[in-house]
């Protein structure tokens, strides 16, 4: 009798532990497995084009003017290749509408690869880690999870991680669903300022960001420097 009731209890007790693990793994957001590598939210194809509003907020401090220079900037992907190491490289050009010439007139060329678990942009020679693979919530806790924007080149360790993953998103023109946001992992506000944030949707790429590099260096009431802002229009 009292081997039948401890071999119940022990049936009992595997049912119980296998419910409980079943429950635990239904109670897992379906954000933290919907993404396996994170390179939808940097799309590259040829032919793609995007349109961003970019507005530069200039601080003036020998005027004591504000000024916004603000223009409409045509991003297309033109062409994919393979480079010495074979890795598949896009090249994309930026380009302005010039009324006069009635046409888009190129001022700057630039690269992108998806290499690994990186996301990289090389422009003026300079590349930089985007977005490091894969997203997920976990990425978003704490200090750990940072990466060095500026690992390939020789610039200063500027250490930047992921803000909010899968989250929707409002950049002033267009809302968009689903959503990662990077920021640096320790900006600096103040007297000098040092802050920048870019925000990707899902399938579409970049739609937002936010360069501030102001100071009050010369003067604590009135900054010198600019702000700049990009928004993706269409």
């Amino acid at each position: 009798m009292l081997k039948f009731v401890l071999t119940n209890m022990t049936k009992a007790s595997l049912q119980l532990l296998f419910f409980s693990v079943l429950l635990m793994a239904s109670c897992r957001t379906n954000t933290e497995e919907k993404v396996l590598k994170g390179d939808e939210y940097f799309p590259i194809r040829v032919g793609d084009v995007r349109y961003y509003a970019i507005d530069t907020v200039v601080y003036d401090l020998f005027q004591k003017q504000i000024n916004t220079i603000s223009h409409t900037v045509k991003e297309e992907v033109v062409e994919k290749f393979l480079d010495a190491s074979s890795d598949t490289i896009y090249r994309l050009e930026l380009s302005t509408y010039n009324t006069q010439k009635v046409d888009w007139i190129v001022f700057r060329s630039f690269e992108r690869k998806v290499k690994d678990n990186y996301a990289l942009e090389k422009m003026e020679n300079q590349t930089e880690v985007k977005l490091l693979f894969p997203v997920a919530q976990y990425k978003t806790k704490g200090s750990t999870y940072t990466w060095n924007l500026n690992m390939f080149n020789n610039k200063e360790p500027l250490l930047v991680k992921y803000s909010s993953v899968f989250s929707s998103y409002y950049n002033g023109i267009n809302a968009y669903n689903d959503c990662i946001t990077t920021k640096l992992n320790k900006p600096r506000t103040g007297i000098v300022n040092n802050t920048r944030e870019e925000v990707y949707a899902k399938n579409i790429g970049l739609v937002y960001r936010f360069v501030d590099s102001t100071d009050y260096l010369l003067n604590d009431s009135f900054p010198s420097g600019k702000k700049i802002f990009v928004r993706l229009k269409n």
